[in-house]
């Protein structure tokens, strides 16, 4: 038995050394390759490199495209280019009038409501006028009165009865008390309140049981058949801004846009802002509200064949400008050159060139920051 055993253990032994055997076979056969790989790859890389400098030595091409810098042009091509003078205004109403009294005491009665459409000598609301009603009563009973006597008086005068005084004392009563009449008719006619315009209730500033008087608001009343939109311009630009000027009018609030002409322009200038008024008539509009704020633009300079550059792309070199143009050699290659040019305008980036370039010329746009007279350049 103890035979056996030996003999089993001794056949694990020799199975166990024949594997590790194997095993390390295989790691040693794939290191191997991998260091003939490595050493393929190393001479391939030179191999490699001395190609790339044959052909950097050879093709001069290629030498000098890698020394060219990229830029982006533009083709200039004529065009309008239009100046603008812009200010703030408002829209203004040809009748918009805020309504006081002309008599003061307590507003009685109201008449009518925001929105509601009036003509003028409407009478808007009424104010308290139970003393001066009372007063005219007492004075028509004298006048009446008056009146009687004075026809009396006349009657016997006619009839040579009487003395003239008598007579003249009793028309002259009757007269002074009907031109009091008048009088208290045309006050107590003040105590209403009436519109001055045909228009809209835009707006009641009063309740009724308030003291009102005389300079008091209590109604505004707007006629928006006519609008107008009126501003103030800078002294300085007193020399370009012409009657009859065309002006392109936004309406940032409600998205809109029109053009108009300039019918107004005041004569004196206001010594405390230094500036001139300026209004321009505008067509009604549902939308369209007094003292709705604009932005106007003037045209006070438009040239319809220009040529027009980005004024980044200038270049000032003491007292003269200078753009770079991208000019074509005779071995069909590009190179930049730096062209002279003489500016007019400049509105919202963009600036008018006079004189320097024409139409075809190209501009270089992006990529002119670095580069120099007679630069390579490509696009």
């Amino acid at each position: 038995m103890k035979t056996i055993n030996k003999i089993t253990f001794f056949a694990v032994l020799i199975l166990l050394a024949a594997s590790c055997g194997k095993s390390g076979n295989q790691l040693d056969k794939l290191k191997s390759e991998l260091n003939d790989l490595k050493t393929k790859r190393q001479q391939l890389n030179e191999k490699i490199a001395k190609l790339e400098n044959k052909i950097s030595l050879l093709d001069t091409s290629a030498k000098q495209n890698s020394k060219a810098k990229l830029v982006t042009i533009k083709s200039l091509e004529y065009g309008n280019f239009t100046n603008y003078i812009e200010i703030i205004g408002k829209i203004d109403a040809e009748q918009n009038t805020v309504v006081s009294p002309e008599a003061a005491g307590t507003l009685l009665k109201i008449f009518v409501q925001n929105g509601q459409s009036v003509t003028i000598g409407q009478t808007l609301g009424e104010i308290d006028n139970t003393v001066s009603t009372v007063a005219l009563n007492e004075l028509k009973q004298q006048i009446d009165f008056a009146k009687t006597v004075y026809e009396k008086q006349k009657s016997l005068w006619e009839q040579k009865i009487g003395t003239e005084i008598q007579y003249l004392t009793a028309k002259n009563n009757y007269e002074s008390l009907q031109k009091r009449l008048a009088t208290m008719n045309q006050q107590i006619g003040m105590t209403r309140i009436k519109s001055p315009i045909n228009g809209i209730i835009d707006d009641i500033y009063v309740k009724t049981g308030q003291t009102v008087a005389p300079g008091v608001p209590c109604f505004r009343v707007v006629n928006s058949i006519n609008l107008k939109v009126k501003a103030d311009i800078a002294e300085s630009f007193s020399g370009k801004v012409k009657k009859g000027n065309k002006v392109v009018i936004s309406f940032p609030d409600i998205n809109k846009e029109t053009t108009g002409y300039i019918n107004f322009i005041s004569s004196v200038i206001d010594p405390i802002n230094r500036s001139f008024k300026i209004e321009i008539p505008i067509e009604t509009n549902g939308e369209y509200r007094p003292n709705m704020m604009v932005k106007i633009k003037i045209i006070d300079y438009s040239n319809p064949n220009s040529i027009s550059v980005p004024v980044g792309t200038i270049r000032t070199l003491g007292e003269e400008n200078f753009v770079i143009i991208a000019e074509k050699t005779n071995d069909n290659k590009y190179k930049a050159i730096l062209r002279k040019v003489k500016t007019g305008a400049t509105y919202n980036g963009i600036t008018e060139i006079t004189d320097g370039l024409a139409a075809g010329d190209k501009l270089i746009t992006i990529g002119y920051q670095d580069l120099e007279n007679g630069t390579e350049i490509k696009f």
